[in-house]
């Protein structure tokens, strides 16, 4: 399996977008009011979005491609200010989604080591992240050596209340 980790422009941004709607609908419509993911693509996928996130040099945004197909997105932040508390020097994984047809390939792995050796090449103390209380995510960052640290809730308008629980993890580099 050939992956390869693309480094998002203006120039492919509509495949980034394209793969990361894709993706989230595939996996994440269970969370919202009438399985409106709307508020979410709003805030996180759209053209303006990720355009003025690209702005930031310390936002990072990849297409995944497998085999010269792109797969899934990923999207990091370089010390982020609320990751303070576990280390000024860290690495916030937002987002890593995959085309459901790619889940459960090890694709997600080889995107977790690509984040941890980035995290080391960047000389980066901590890699965390947020995911969902139930489901898969949960057990498959347990399984990579993310420890729970606390629990945090989604903060968007019209999330179903029972799938607002979330855990902030987080693995010493």
């Amino acid at each position: 399996m050939n992956l390869n980790f693309i480094p998002v422009n203006e120039e492919n941004l509509t495949r980034y977008l394209q793969v990361g709607i894709q993706s989230y609908e595939e996996h994440y419509l269970h969370l919202w009011e009438n399985s409106d993911p709307t508020p979410f693509i709003d805030a996180f996928l759209t053209q303006q979005s990720v355009k003025d996130a690209l702005k930031d040099s310390h936002q990072l945004f990849y297409i995944i491609q497998c085999n010269q197909k792109d797969v899934g997105i990923l999207n990091l932040t370089i010390n982020n200010e609320k990751g303070n508390f576990l280390s000024k020097n860290n690495l916030l994984l937002n987002k890593i989604y995959l085309l459901k047809n790619y889940s459960s390939l090890g694709i997600g792995t080889m995107t977790l080591d690509f984040v941890q050796n980035l995290a080391k090449n960047k000389q980066k103390d901590v890699v965390w992240l947020y995911t969902m209380k139930k489901g898969n995510p949960l057990s498959f960052y347990l399984k990579h050596g993310y420890k729970i640290i606390k629990e945090a809730f989604i903060e968007l308008p019209k999330v179903l209340e029972k799938e607002k629980e979330m855990w902030l993890m987080s693995k010493n580099i």
